[in-house]
This record gives C-alpha cells, structure tokens and sequence, in this order.
C-alpha cells in the first residue's frame, strides 16, 4: 500500500477535514460561551428572592421588577441550554467530519504508480 502524505495543503483541499474544522470550531465556541452564560445566570436565580404567592382573584396581575427580571433571566437559561446543546452536537458532527476526512484522505493512493526504467 503507497504512503500518503498527510501535509497541509492535502487537509485544506479536503472538503470533509475543512468542514469538519469548520464545524468543531464553531461548536467548541458554542459550547463555551453556553456554560459561561449558564452558569451566570444561575447564580442569578441563586441570588433572587422567591415570589410570593398571587392573589387568584386578580384576573390580569402586575408583574414586579423581581418578577420580570426572573422571568428575562428563565428564557436567557433556556436560551443558553439550547446554544451549549447546539454547540455539543456541532461539535460531534465536526469530529465525525474530520475522522472521515482523515481516513478518505489515508486510504486515497495516487492514481498512477511511479514507474522506474529498471522494472521494464
């Protein structure tokens, strides 16, 4: 079997290494960013005072600033859930891009065999 050499402009005309760099980058970058932001806000839910309970007779009830305030700091948590799950998945796919770009790459043998004077 003919060695392959596995230099750089090999890896980068690959489509499959590229993306795949492309994509773990980018899910590495989401997966930090996310459990940063989780973890600051719930220290924030930490931190904040529990509601009491409302009055059932009140059809539309105002909110207070503590309320609203939890109520922004909930959906920038399931926000962020979202992004470092994100994050997880595209960094998987960009790990399974590189491996099967790398293998496609191994396994690639030059399409015509150096022919010597002496074998003929």
């Amino acid at each position: 079997m003919a060695t392959v050499e596995l230099s750089v402009r090999a890896l980068a005309r690959n489509a499959w290494v590229v993306s795949g760099l492309l994509l773990l980058g980018i899910g590495l970058g989401d997966v930090v960013v996310g459990r940063t932001k989780l973890a600051q806000y719930q220290e924030t839910f930490a931190h904040s005072a529990v509601t009491p309970a409302r009055d059932p007779s009140v059809l539309f009830p105002k909110a207070s600033e503590a309320e609203e305030q939890r109520a922004v700091a909930e959906a920038k948590v399931g926000f962020y859930n979202l992004l470092f799950l994100a994050g997880q998945i595209l960094t998987f796919s960009g790990l399974v891009l590189l491996v099967f770009g790398l293998i496609q790459l191994r396994r690639r043998t030059p399409l015509h065999a150096p022919t010597s004077a002496l074998s003929r």
